[in-house]
Protein backbone atom coordinates (compact mmCIF):
# COMPACT_ATOMS: atom_id res chain seq x y z
CA UNK A 1 0.00 0.00 0.00
CA UNK A 2 1.49 3.56 -1.03
CA UNK A 3 2.95 5.59 2.20
CA UNK A 4 0.90 8.54 3.28
CA UNK A 5 2.20 12.15 3.68
CA UNK A 6 2.44 13.64 7.38
CA UNK A 7 -0.68 15.59 6.68
CA UNK A 8 -2.67 12.75 5.93
CA UNK A 9 -1.73 11.63 9.24
CA UNK A 10 -2.00 14.45 10.83
CA UNK A 11 -5.53 15.18 9.02
CA UNK A 12 -6.95 11.73 10.51
CA UNK A 13 -5.49 12.09 14.05
CA UNK A 14 -7.31 15.41 14.52
CA UNK A 15 -11.06 14.01 12.96
CA UNK A 16 -10.37 11.07 15.34
CA UNK A 17 -9.83 13.57 18.27
CA UNK A 18 -12.69 15.94 16.61
CA UNK A 19 -14.97 12.60 16.39
CA UNK A 20 -14.72 11.62 20.08
CA UNK A 21 -15.04 14.99 21.42
CA UNK A 22 -18.37 15.61 20.06
CA UNK A 23 -21.45 15.26 22.50
CA UNK A 24 -23.71 14.32 20.43
CA UNK A 25 -25.87 11.14 20.20
CA UNK A 26 -25.00 10.53 16.53
CA UNK A 27 -21.65 10.68 14.63
CA UNK A 28 -21.48 13.60 13.03
CA UNK A 29 -21.46 12.89 9.29
CA UNK A 30 -21.26 16.79 8.22
CA UNK A 31 -17.54 16.71 10.01
CA UNK A 32 -16.69 13.55 8.31
CA UNK A 33 -17.61 15.02 4.94
CA UNK A 34 -16.13 17.76 5.42
CA UNK A 35 -12.93 16.04 5.86
CA UNK A 36 -13.31 13.44 3.01
CA UNK A 37 -14.20 16.04 0.12
CA UNK A 38 -11.97 18.53 1.62
CA UNK A 39 -8.69 15.91 1.54
CA UNK A 40 -9.39 14.21 -1.67
CA UNK A 41 -10.99 17.56 -3.61
CA UNK A 42 -14.23 16.33 -3.84
CA UNK A 43 -17.27 18.64 -5.50
CA UNK A 44 -19.83 15.33 -4.32
CA UNK A 45 -20.19 13.45 -0.87
CA UNK A 46 -22.98 11.92 -0.15
CA UNK A 47 -24.12 9.19 2.60
CA UNK A 48 -26.60 5.60 2.05
CA UNK A 49 -27.89 4.35 4.93
CA UNK A 50 -30.86 1.11 4.46
CA UNK A 51 -32.70 3.14 1.82
CA UNK A 52 -32.00 7.00 2.72
CA UNK A 53 -29.67 9.27 0.91
CA UNK A 54 -27.99 12.04 2.97
CA UNK A 55 -26.56 14.77 0.95
CA UNK A 56 -23.20 16.81 2.07
CA UNK A 57 -22.18 17.95 -1.12
CA UNK A 58 -22.80 19.79 -3.14
CA UNK A 59 -25.51 21.59 -1.08
CA UNK A 60 -28.02 22.22 -3.45
CA UNK A 61 -29.00 18.37 -3.99
CA UNK A 62 -30.02 17.98 -0.63
CA UNK A 63 -33.23 19.42 -1.86
CA UNK A 64 -34.10 16.78 -4.14
CA UNK A 65 -35.98 13.49 -3.80
CA UNK A 66 -32.70 11.26 -3.03
CA UNK A 67 -34.40 8.85 -1.22
CA UNK A 68 -36.21 8.13 -4.62
CA UNK A 69 -33.40 8.47 -6.87
CA UNK A 70 -31.49 6.20 -4.50
CA UNK A 71 -34.08 3.50 -4.91
CA UNK A 72 -34.39 3.55 -8.78
CA UNK A 73 -30.40 3.85 -9.68
CA UNK A 74 -28.64 1.94 -6.46
CA UNK A 75 -29.31 -1.39 -8.39
CA UNK A 76 -27.66 -0.21 -11.35
CA UNK A 77 -24.99 1.42 -9.79
CA UNK A 78 -21.97 -0.88 -9.99
CA UNK A 79 -20.54 0.00 -6.57
CA UNK A 80 -23.60 -0.31 -4.68
CA UNK A 81 -24.71 -3.85 -6.30
CA UNK A 82 -21.02 -4.54 -5.24
CA UNK A 83 -21.74 -3.79 -1.63
CA UNK A 84 -24.87 -5.07 -1.72
CA UNK A 85 -24.66 -8.48 -2.86
CA UNK A 86 -21.35 -9.77 -1.50
CA UNK A 87 -20.58 -8.03 1.93
CA UNK A 88 -17.41 -6.54 1.05
CA UNK A 89 -16.01 -3.72 2.99
CA UNK A 90 -13.34 -2.31 0.63
CA UNK A 91 -13.19 0.83 -0.41
CA UNK A 92 -13.39 0.92 -4.22
CA UNK A 93 -14.28 3.16 -7.18
CA UNK A 94 -15.97 2.89 -10.29
CA UNK A 95 -12.93 2.34 -12.69
CA UNK A 96 -12.13 -0.82 -10.25
CA UNK A 97 -14.95 -2.48 -12.24
CA UNK A 98 -15.30 -1.16 -15.53
CA UNK A 99 -13.90 1.48 -17.75
CA UNK A 100 -14.62 5.06 -17.21
CA UNK A 101 -15.41 4.74 -21.25
CA UNK A 102 -18.12 2.17 -20.29
CA UNK A 103 -19.03 4.29 -16.96
CA UNK A 104 -19.95 7.07 -18.92
CA UNK A 105 -22.19 5.66 -21.64
CA UNK A 106 -24.73 4.22 -18.30
CA UNK A 107 -27.76 6.43 -17.36
CA UNK A 108 -26.31 6.19 -13.80
CA UNK A 109 -23.43 8.32 -14.64
CA UNK A 110 -25.64 10.85 -16.61
CA UNK A 111 -27.48 11.48 -13.55
CA UNK A 112 -24.81 11.85 -11.15
CA UNK A 113 -23.16 13.52 -13.70
CA UNK A 114 -25.59 16.33 -14.67
CA UNK A 115 -26.87 16.71 -10.40
CA UNK A 116 -23.06 17.29 -9.18
CA UNK A 117 -20.37 17.81 -12.05
CA UNK A 118 -18.59 14.70 -10.41
CA UNK A 119 -16.96 12.02 -13.28
CA UNK A 120 -15.48 9.70 -11.10
CA UNK A 121 -16.87 7.77 -8.05
CA UNK A 122 -15.37 6.10 -5.20
CA UNK A 123 -16.94 4.31 -2.19
CA UNK A 124 -16.13 4.04 1.47
CA UNK A 125 -18.65 1.18 2.79
CA UNK A 126 -19.40 1.31 6.70
CA UNK A 127 -20.61 -1.32 8.96
CA UNK A 128 -23.71 -3.21 7.63
CA UNK A 129 -25.87 -6.09 7.55
CA UNK A 130 -25.79 -8.27 4.73
CA UNK A 131 -27.96 -6.98 1.59
CA UNK A 132 -28.04 -3.37 3.37
CA UNK A 133 -26.25 -0.49 2.00
CA UNK A 134 -24.26 1.78 4.31
CA UNK A 135 -21.81 3.70 2.49
CA UNK A 136 -20.20 7.12 1.72
CA UNK A 137 -20.07 7.88 -1.94
CA UNK A 138 -17.52 10.77 -2.74
CA UNK A 139 -17.08 12.16 -6.40
CA UNK A 140 -15.06 14.73 -8.24
CA UNK A 141 -14.73 15.75 -11.76
CA UNK A 142 -11.18 15.07 -13.49
CA UNK A 143 -9.25 12.61 -12.97
CA UNK A 144 -9.47 9.09 -10.96
CA UNK A 145 -8.50 8.40 -7.55
CA UNK A 146 -4.86 7.61 -7.06
CA UNK A 147 -3.00 4.65 -5.14
CA UNK A 148 -2.16 7.51 -2.31
CA UNK A 149 -5.87 8.30 -2.02
CA UNK A 150 -7.50 5.14 -1.78
CA UNK A 151 -4.94 4.40 0.66
CA UNK A 152 -6.28 7.08 2.78
CA UNK A 153 -9.48 5.62 2.77
CA UNK A 154 -8.06 2.24 3.60
CA UNK A 155 -6.88 4.23 6.90
CA UNK A 156 -9.50 6.16 7.52
CA UNK A 157 -12.40 3.62 7.62
CA UNK A 158 -11.37 1.58 10.78
CA UNK A 159 -11.82 5.21 12.58
CA UNK A 160 -15.11 6.27 10.92
CA UNK A 161 -16.43 2.34 11.99
CA UNK A 162 -15.06 2.81 15.82
CA UNK A 163 -16.35 6.34 15.76
CA UNK A 164 -19.71 4.94 14.83
CA UNK A 165 -19.71 1.76 17.40
CA UNK A 166 -18.88 4.47 19.72
CA UNK A 167 -21.69 7.18 18.90
CA UNK A 168 -24.06 4.19 19.00
CA UNK A 169 -23.38 3.33 22.66
CA UNK A 170 -23.48 6.56 23.43
CA UNK A 171 -27.01 6.62 22.24
CA UNK A 172 -28.05 3.56 24.14
CA UNK A 173 -26.79 5.16 27.16
CA UNK A 174 -28.67 8.32 26.78
CA UNK A 175 -31.94 6.50 26.07
CA UNK A 176 -31.45 4.07 29.40
CA UNK A 177 -30.62 7.01 31.09
CA UNK A 178 -33.67 8.79 30.92
CA UNK A 179 -31.75 12.23 29.01
CA UNK A 180 -29.60 12.59 32.78
CA UNK A 181 -26.51 14.33 32.07
CA UNK A 182 -23.34 12.90 33.06
CA UNK A 183 -21.40 15.80 31.96
CA UNK A 184 -22.02 17.03 35.26
CA UNK A 185 -19.94 14.80 36.87
CA UNK A 186 -17.06 15.38 34.42
CA UNK A 187 -17.39 12.04 32.68
CA UNK A 188 -16.50 12.34 28.82
CA UNK A 189 -18.69 11.11 26.03
CA UNK A 190 -16.15 7.97 25.74
CA UNK A 191 -16.59 7.41 29.34
CA UNK A 192 -20.09 7.67 29.25
CA UNK A 193 -19.80 4.49 26.74
CA UNK A 194 -17.90 2.40 28.93
CA UNK A 195 -20.12 3.13 31.98
CA UNK A 196 -23.10 2.01 30.65
CA UNK A 197 -20.95 -1.14 29.17
CA UNK A 198 -20.18 -1.44 33.06
CA UNK A 199 -23.73 -1.01 33.88
CA UNK A 200 -24.34 -4.45 31.36
CA UNK A 201 -22.01 -6.24 33.39
CA UNK A 202 -19.18 -6.33 30.69
CA UNK A 203 -15.75 -6.83 32.20
CA UNK A 204 -12.95 -4.74 31.14
CA UNK A 205 -11.49 -7.30 29.16
CA UNK A 206 -15.03 -7.68 27.23
CA UNK A 207 -15.51 -3.42 27.06
CA UNK A 208 -12.34 -3.26 25.23
CA UNK A 209 -13.30 -6.04 22.75
CA UNK A 210 -16.49 -4.18 21.89
CA UNK A 211 -15.18 -0.94 21.55
CA UNK A 212 -12.87 -2.65 19.73
CA UNK A 213 -10.24 -0.56 21.55
CA UNK A 214 -6.46 -1.75 24.06
CA UNK A 215 -7.50 -3.62 27.29
CA UNK A 216 -5.29 -0.96 28.95
CA UNK A 217 -7.37 1.86 27.41
CA UNK A 218 -10.39 0.10 28.37
CA UNK A 219 -8.87 0.01 31.97
CA UNK A 220 -7.98 3.89 32.17
CA UNK A 221 -11.68 5.05 31.78
CA UNK A 222 -12.64 2.46 34.17
CA UNK A 223 -10.41 3.98 36.60
CA UNK A 224 -11.37 7.55 35.54
CA UNK A 225 -15.17 6.65 35.97
CA UNK A 226 -14.04 5.01 39.78
CA UNK A 227 -12.16 8.20 40.32
CA UNK A 228 -15.39 10.60 39.12
CA UNK A 229 -17.85 9.17 40.78
CA UNK A 230 -16.23 8.16 44.54
CA UNK A 231 -15.92 4.81 43.63
CA UNK A 232 -13.75 1.61 43.82
CA UNK A 233 -15.39 -1.25 41.96
CA UNK A 234 -18.08 -1.59 39.36
CA UNK A 235 -20.81 -2.48 42.34
CA UNK A 236 -20.64 0.65 43.66
CA UNK A 237 -19.70 2.37 40.55
CA UNK A 238 -23.39 1.23 39.31
CA UNK A 239 -25.00 1.88 42.29
CA UNK A 240 -23.69 5.53 42.46
CA UNK A 241 -24.61 6.19 38.73
CA UNK A 242 -28.01 4.81 39.61
CA UNK A 243 -28.21 7.18 42.53
CA UNK A 244 -26.76 10.42 40.40
CA UNK A 245 -29.87 9.67 37.88
CA UNK A 246 -27.12 8.58 35.45
CA UNK A 247 -28.77 5.23 34.71
CA UNK A 248 -32.23 4.56 35.26
CA UNK A 249 -32.85 2.08 37.54
CA UNK A 250 -35.15 -1.21 36.78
Amino acid sequence: MPELLARDYERMLDLAFALLDDPGGDLPWSLVMEELTDTLGCCMGILADDGRITAFAPHHIGELPLNDLLRRYAPEHVLARHYVTTGDRTPLAVTDFVSQRVWQQTGVYDSVHSLTAATHNIALPLAAPAGVLHSILLGRAGRDFDSRERAYLHRVQPLLLRADAHHRHLRQFRKAAGGADPASCGITPRELTVLTLLCEGLTTAAIARRLKIAPGTANKHRENLYRKLGTSDRVSTVLRAQQLGLIRTA
